[in-house]
Parts: C-alpha cells; structure tokens; sequence
C-alpha cells in the first residue's frame, strides 16, 4: 500500500512506496522503493509520478514539476568539422553545429556542409607529394643498393685491370697480388682466378646498368592519368625489381 503525503509533500503515515530516481541533471534513472517515516518528505532527486516512457535518442528529464524529452548523445562519438578531430558528446541537447556523425574518410578531406570531400586543388597536391614520395624511395633504394655495390670500387678496379693484364699476356706473365692471393684464397689456378674476376667485373656492370634502368623507370610515374594506384602498382615493381638485382649480386 503506498504512503499518502499532505500537501506539503509530507508523509502522513509510515510504510513504503514506489520513487522514480533522477541524477544531477534531472535524467530519469530508475525506479525503487523507499521507506518513508510519518511526517517526513521524499529525498530531492525523487519524485512519484511516472516519468514518460523511453524514448530512442532521449532522455527523460524532470523540468520543475514536469517529465520532458532531451535529445541523448552521450558518449556517442561525432567528429569535428574544422579539425576531423574526434569528439565524445559529453552533455545533454542536439548536437552542436561544429560536429558531424559521418567519419572523415580521409586525413586530407574537408566538410563541404553536407559531406566530406576533397578538393580538385587538394587531389593535386596529395598526387605531387605522393609522387614526389615515389622517386625519393626509388633514388635512395638506389643510392643503398649501389653504395654496397661499389664501396671497394678502386679495389675493383684494380682486380679487373690486373686480370685483363694477365689474359692479354696468354696467362704467362706472372700474375699480380690480385690475380695470386685471389687464386690461393679461393683454392682455384691463377688463370681460373683471372677468368673469374673478368667474369665477376662484367657482370657487376651488368648490374649497375640494370639499376640504373630501373631507377629511371620513376619517370614512369609521371605519365597523365596515372590513378594513386597504379602509381603504388608501378613503385611496388621497380623497389621488388632492384631487391632481385642486389639478390643476385649477393648470389655472385
């Protein structure tokens, strides 16, 4: 049997009833029986008359004497339209202007009042960074590959000349350091030793006219129309072409 109040809002005799509990900001939270004692009142963020029923989206909110609805978008996630920069909705209310329930679709998209989008200038831009990104990684790729490739190109050198010396004498001269320790180290005959630095020499050549090749294939990233993808597509290729050509030099 629930408890009669006066007037004033006191109980006029002891015993329990049904309360309907609101927070700080007056939002419905649930319902629960409490004991009231003769002569006392109910606690303030309690009422007895029904709030209005659920509503999606909503709250419901005690207004003086009254239920009403407010818009709910609490710890819904909403992104800022200036910034992209993500926002938790934290307070009760419509939404404010400045953010928009859509994600940004990308890092250079921009709200244009109804969606996000990029500009043509924009689209520009991104497409000369991108592109200005390729030929950087494919120069220094290069640049790596053929650091290791000629860091003893003097030595090299030298080798190859002492070589071509001995096949020119019909392999009868005596040999140079090169072509002797070479041989020894390699447990092979001096002419063997010979032919196999003139070998060796030829083919490294080979090899930096094939990385040279493929570096200025970066040229091919600059032809009209290229979509971003088949820029990558193309980028992808030349850096996989040039990571066989040092494979192979690894492989003699």
């Amino acid at each position: 049997m629930s408890v009669k109040f006066d007037n004033e809002g006191f109980a006029v005799e002891s015993g329990y009833t049904t309360v309907y509990v609101v927070d700080e900001q007056g939002v419905f939270t649930h319902s629960e029986e409490q004991f009231v004692s003769e002569g006392g009142g109910l606690p303030a963020n309690a009422v007895l008359d029904a709030p209005k029923p659920a509503k999606q989206g909503f709250a419901v909110q005690r207004v003086g004497n009254q239920w009403q609805y407010i818009e709910d978008h609490r710890g819904e996630v909403y992104y800022d339209k200036a910034t992209k920069a993500e926002a938790a909705i934290s307070e009760l209310g419509e939404i404010p202007e400045n953010l928009t329930a859509l994600k940004p679709t990308c890092e250079n998209c921009e709200w244009d009042g109804d969606n996000w989008v990029i500009s043509a200038e924009k689209q520009a831009e991104v497409k000369a960074q991108k592109l200005q990104q390729f030929i950087d990684g494919i120069d220094n790729k290069a640049a790596s590959i053929y650091s290791i490739w000629t860091r003893f190109e003097q030595e090299y050198t030298s080798r190859e000349n002492a070589a071509k010396a001995f096949k020119e004498a019909n392999y009868q001269s005596e040999p140079s350091r090169f072509i002797a320790d070479f041989a020894t180290k390699a447990g092979i005959d001096n002419k063997t030793a010979a032919d196999l630095i003139l070998v060796q020499a030829e083919g490294l050549r080979k090899l930096l006219v094939e990385l040279a090749n493929q570096r200025m294939r970066k040229y091919e990233l600059k032809k009209d129309g290229l979509t971003e993808d088949e820029m990558q597509a193309i980028y992808d290729d030349i850096i996989q072409q040039m990571d066989n050509l040092a494979e192979a030099y690894q492989n003699g």
